[in-house]
């Protein structure tokens, strides 16, 4: 029996969030459908990952990715020229030129997966940062009910959605996270990790000028995993402690490379949406602080029970956090422990089947 054909649609694929989802939505939908990805991306490390069944269309324009609405139109060219009546597009980001074609009366089968973050007017930080490109902000999310299915990643988001902006098929499905072993043990000196891009959102600089107070009065070593604008300032910023900080930039799989060695994760958003490193290292029993309140921060930590919530932004609240987790390491791996349990709402069936059911009733 011939497949039905799923098309996803990624412009600019960047080391973040939604490069990882991309891969595991790809990689899991090609059982069922004949995958393929439309996007133009020069670096092909970002492709690495997504298996060799699934056609790639990808010119590798410089110049237009330097104007990311020109990507766009030109990804959207790519799209229409492979697509059929019984193609579904599923958008992972860059949504509102798809819609409007919609709302005009093309005749095509769009799905969308809400980026990381969408505009939320009860985040002040996170509405500040999407209005500044109109297309971000609520004129996208007023066209997402055109759309034939929106998935996103919260229930507040689902309510939102239907509640604010009318769109009718609103599926609420979380990440997945698959399990790995792990296993942390009391020590004199511990690794404290950020990992993530190097960018505004993250707060790399939080992380690092905090845990740099830190270091007269606990025996730690700062590690950061990433790459980004800020990457720069950040080095300059560690100059004094070039045998306590080390970067690694890059790391396509940083859990699998250096999970053993990461004591304790911490997540510095100012805004976020899973995020999918929280729930990444919770999958390798690593003990994890985040911020409270942002993305699923609380629904994966279960409000601190799997590990610890620190007050967003909060100088002095993030700073005795680690040195609580630190202090009670055995309590710290303990919450780990009993939160790579709780996993199990992010299996297979209550994630990807869950998408999968969706996608086959548009």
């Amino acid at each position: 029996m011939k497949k039905n054909k799923i098309i996803f649609f990624c412009p600019n694929i960047t080391n973040s969030g939604i490069n990882k989802t991309l891969k595991i939505y790809t990689n899991y939908f090609k059982k069922f459908y004949k995958v393929s990805l439309v996007t133009n991306t020069q670096n092909l490390n970002l492709l690495k990952g997504i298996n060799k069944r699934i056609k790639i269309i990808n010119l590798r324009l410089k110049f237009f990715q330097k104007i990311n609405t020109l990507n766009i139109f030109l990804c959207i060219y790519l799209l229409i020229k492979n697509i059929d009546k019984k193609t579904i597009i599923f958008s992972m980001d860059d949504h509102f030129f798809l819609l409007l074609l919609k709302f005009l009366r093309l005749k095509i089968k769009i799905a969308l997966r809400t980026p990381n973050p969408i505009f939320n007017p009860k985040n002040p930080k996170e509405s500040e940062y999407l209005s500044k490109n109109i297309f971000t902000g609520k004129v996208d999310l007023n066209f997402y009910k055109y759309a034939n299915l929106v998935v996103t990643y919260s229930k507040n988001n689902k309510n939102y959605l239907k509640e604010k902006f009318k769109v009718k098929n609103v599926e609420h499905v979380y990440n997945y996270f698959p399990k790995f072993n792990g296993k942390k043990k009391v020590k004199n000196v511990y690794n404290i990790f950020f990992v993530g891009r190097l960018v505004y959102s993250k707060d790399p600089i939080f992380f690092l000028k905090n845990s740099i107070e830190l270091l007269n009065k606990i025996d730690i070593r700062i590690h950061i995993i990433g790459d980004g604008k800020l990457n720069k300032i950040l080095k300059k910023m560690s100059k004094k402690f070039i045998d306590k900080i080390f970067f690694y930039n890059f790391v396509s799989d940083p859990f699998k490379k250096y999970g053993n060695k990461m004591d304790l994760i911490c997540i510095t958003s100012r805004f976020d949406g899973t995020p999918n490193v929280l729930g990444e290292s919770m999958s390798y029993k690593i003990p994890c602080l985040a911020p409270h309140g942002v993305g699923l921060s609380n629904t994966l930590l279960k409000n601190g029970r799997y590990g610890y919530l620190y007050k967003p932004e909060d100088n002095l609240s993030f700073k005795r956090k680690i040195k609580k987790a630190l202090k009670n390491y055995k309590i710290s791996i303990k919450k780990a422990e009993l939160g790579h349990v709780s996993l199990n709402r992010f299996n297979k069936q209550n994630t990807l089947d869950k998408l999968r059911n969706a996608l086959s009733k548009i």
